[in-house]
């Protein structure tokens, strides 16, 4: 057997070890966090109020749109997998788990079809999947990071068909489009920003190659049966929600949307890299990567229109701006707010991709080393950040799984009543309802502190603790914020 052959097979073998692992071990992260994490108050708020319900009823009926908390396909799934597995956080987060995988081998089947050396592809790769705030949502039972999951499956499928004009793929696009808008609502800037690139794709062909016209104008038709449906299935579950106001979430501001965004990128290290000035420092360098990957783009799909490589680039970009843009037509026009926090979620692969991407097809030196720092940053970044104990939206949640199976433990008489703060109402009476905490009476629902002793335990933050009944004493501190009391 020749030893170049032999030398061939040895690295395919450990660049597939190398991706494989990478996956696995992000994959068992995630997973870790869905079984150890306990249940936050608006996962918890989707179990008891959707698990019983006939969601198939909620496209036309207005009691299931009180809030924007039912994120469709997400509760779809949930009630599936509680049904197959048991109630666990396991199972109920099994959803978003499963999307991760999604996540992770569409985006790694993406950055290989770019045919780059490994370590820059590697370091690509990276870049995609190591954003701290971004792992977080997909061991989370809600349906943000469920999003990113089916857009990048979205996008992988969009590349093929640029690549191979096969109609399949187009279709494939769609697909992952149209189950990412029922992730979450959120997602239908994607999908208009896919319709309107895709068209402009099929223009361009249809101009300025020689194509068949019959075969342009049945692919034009790829898009219809998904809006079609959309529109019938969501007309009045977002007439509902418009009228409640709860498309009102978000920002007046592009720059503070923006700046959301890296803050939440940063979390820990929002003052860790440059003091105060961290935050800005860095959402400076996000805009001026994605202007660098505009023009950069737009440069080579001018003077080499034939690689599908850098059309796609283009492709990635346009979308991005074209979110961006339709944010700013909706806020204008319709009122709502820019996407900030985890409504902003998606904005991260769609932000982070073409960038990598430039970089990635970028045959330069210094954009090679710029792709392999950026890779190795978002490894040290990340390190920090990897934990088992808490999420950052629903950090005030961290110990509530705790304090309810403290009190179950107790040494008392039972049934002892337990009051909680409003806030970990949901997640508390999500352990009540599934059988763990058989020594608790029933959970009382109070926006306000009671000022009586009714309750044998009251468990409130830091800041509510002087509006307690006399009565009560410390039994037990749970972090720095979170202060169990017991009725003398």
């Amino acid at each position: 057997m020749p030893a170049i052959f032999v030398l061939r097979i040895v690295k395919t073998k450990t660049t597939y070890l190398i991706f494989g692992g990478t996956i696995a071990l992000l994959l068992a992260y995630t997973t870790a966090r869905a079984c150890l994490l306990s249940m936050t108050h608006d996962e918890s708020s989707t179990y008891l109020n959707y698990l019983n319900m006939n969601i198939w009823q909620c496209f036309h009926s207005p009691k299931c749109w009180g809030t924007a908390n039912l994120h469709w396909l997400n509760t779809f799934i949930m009630k599936g997998t509680v049904k197959l597995f048991g109630v666990s956080e396991f199972s109920v987060r099994l959803p978003n788990l499963l999307t991760h995988l999604v996540y992770l081998i569409f985006s790694y089947l993406l950055v290989r079809e770019m045919w780059r050396p490994f370590w820059l592809t590697f370091a690509a790769f990276l870049i995609l999947n190591l954003s701290p705030y971004l792992l977080e949502f997909f061991a989370l039972a809600r349906g943000y990071g469920m999003i990113c999951g089916w857009i990048m499956m979205s996008l992988y499928f969009l590349w093929k068909y640029i690549d191979t004009r096969k109609n399949k793929f187009a279709i494939g696009s769609f697909s992952g489009a149209f189950l990412a808008v029922m992730s979450n609502f959120v997602a239908l800037n994607y999908l208009m920003a896919l319709t309107g690139v895709f068209y402009l794709w099929l223009i361009y062909v249809l101009f300025f190659e020689k194509n068949n016209t019959k075969k342009i104008f049945t692919h034009s038709l790829t898009p219809l049966p998904f809006l079609i449906t959309l529109a019938a299935l969501l007309y009045r579950p977002i007439q509902f929600l418009s009228t409640g106001g709860e498309f009102k979430y978000g920002s007046s501001s592009l720059y503070q949307s923006l700046e959301t965004m890296v803050r939440d990128y940063l979390q820990t290290k929002a003052d860790g890299y440059f003091g105060k000035n961290t935050i800005i420092i860095f959402t400076c360098l996000a805009i001026a990567l994605v202007i660098m990957a505009t023009v950069h783009a737009t440069r080579q799909f001018i003077r080499k229109p034939q690689d599908t490589r850098t059309t796609f680039l283009l492709a990635t970009v346009l979308i991005i701006l074209s979110v961006i843009l339709i944010q700013k037509v909706q806020f204008h026009v319709m009122g709502t707010n820019y996407l900030i926090l985890r409504t902003a979620l998606m904005l991260v692969p769609l932000g982070l991709l073409p960038v990598a991407l430039c970089l990635l097809l970028w045959e330069n030196k210094w954009a090679n080393r710029l792709l392999i720092g950026i890779g190795l940053f978002s490894v040290i970044h990340l390190v920090p950040h990897i934990n088992f104990t808490q999420c950052r939206e629903w950090w005030y949640d961290k110990h509530t799984k705790e304090m309810a199976l403290y009190v179950e433990n107790l040494k008392v008489e039972k049934p002892v009543k337990l009051g909680v703060h409003w806030t970990f109402q949901p997640s508390t009476m999500y352990y009540w309802k599934t059988g763990q905490l058989n020594a608790i009476d029933e959970l009382l629902y109070n926006k306000d502190i009671r000022t009586d002793d009714y309750f044998d335990y009251y468990y409130v933050p830091l800041g509510d603790t002087a509006k307690l009944h006399s009565a009560y004493v410390v039994e037990k501190q749970f972090g720095y914020d979170w202060w169990l009391f017991r009725k003398e």
